[in-house]
């Protein structure tokens, strides 16, 4: 069979059709046999037989459906005949299908190539060491390293992004407390409350924050009626007394 079927391994037999001419007396006796020697064992892996007791010749042609087997393990085929009668026109096909992926490491878009990949680097000792440029899955290892290192940096990435949001919070934590004389209000459980409602209240006024005020334009409301505003007189008085006071204490530096 090696030369009959392609030798590649993952190739299952998946039927066997045959077609003959059977030459014989019909009164005669005759069985046809088509046979497959199994390779791994004695005996036939594929045996059919016809049986041509009392029947006239003919030719016969039929499919015969097989449940799926390694072709690997077909070996030396034959059909023959046991009585009397003599074969012609004789045709014997075997259907097959092969599995590009009976072997992983076959093709990289095999399903199982990345676990086939990293148990052949495991079995040969390249896990952690470089393979030889010679070896067939060089490239595939140089891909494995490039994508590791990728992870590992976005691993790190994350990682650094995730302590930089959290020493965020903690330096804003420590803006919100970092009041004058936060120790002495701390000690004092009547400044705690206070400070406690006021930390609660900061939610709060988000609220009017986020409130939008339908319209757009208020009109001034203050009319002058005569159209003349009068001095403040307390104002102008607490001004010069303060200009007063700057005087005197010149003074005294002029000395």
């Amino acid at each position: 069979m090696q030369n009959i079927l392609p030798a590649q391994t993952g190739l299952t037999i998946e039927g066997v059709y045959h077609k003959y001419t059977i030459t014989k007396d019909t009164n005669s006796n005759a069985i046809v046999s088509i046979t497959n020697e199994n390779v791994n064992g004695t005996g036939y892996i594929y045996e059919y037989h016809d049986n041509w007791d009392q029947l006239p010749s003919n030719t016969k042609f039929r499919y015969d459906p097989i449940a799926s087997s390694l072709g690997a393990l077909w070996g030396k085929g034959q059909i023959k005949v046991t009585g009397d009668g003599t074969l012609s026109d004789v045709n014997i096909r075997y259907q097959y299908r092969f599995d590009t992926c009976f072997i992983p490491l076959s093709d990289p878009s095999c399903p199982d190539f990345r676990n086939a990949l990293y148990q052949y680097l495991i079995d040969n000792d390249l896990l952690n060491n470089e393979p030889s440029i010679n070896d067939p899955y060089y490239n595939e290892w140089v891909k494995l390293q490039l994508e590791q290192t990728a992870k590992e940096e976005e691993l790190e990435t994350a990682k650094e992004e995730e302590l930089e949001e959290e020493e965020k919070k903690e330096r804003t934590m420590q803006d919100l407390f970092s009041v004058k004389g936060l120790t002495k209000k701390l000690s004092d459980p009547f400044e705690q409350v206070k400070m406690l409602q006021k930390m609660a209240s900061l939610e709060k006024l988000e609220g009017y924050y986020d409130v939008v005020i339908q319209g757009g334009v208020y009109e001034d409301t203050v009319k002058l009626v005569d159209g003349f505003i009068k001095d403040n007189v307390r104002a102008l008085r607490n001004i010069s007394q303060d200009k007063a006071h700057e005087k005197m204490v010149s003074m005294q530096y002029d000395k």
